[in-house]
């Protein structure tokens, strides 16, 4: 791997399906994601959940948060 590679373990990978209607407002989005690794899954109603859920199980299946900024 050279250093302009990105990693991108399996572990840290998910699903998002958007709703057909929820890009109609801008960061409006809703849908379901789901974590491949551990199979957990939600709903979220809004953008704020979507990266909640992401970082809770970034936190307890992989050690630590999606983007330490937020």
């Amino acid at each position: 791997m050279t250093k302009n590679d990105v990693s991108l373990p399996s572990n840290r990978a998910f699903v998002i399906q958007l709703q057909a209607n929820s890009m109609t407002t801008k960061f409006r989005h809703r849908g379901r994601i789901e974590h491949l690794a551990s199979g957990r899954a939600m709903h979220f109603p809004d953008e704020d959940q979507l990266w909640e859920f992401v970082d809770g199980v970034l936190a307890r299946e992989c050690g630590g948060k999606s983007d330490p900024e937020r």
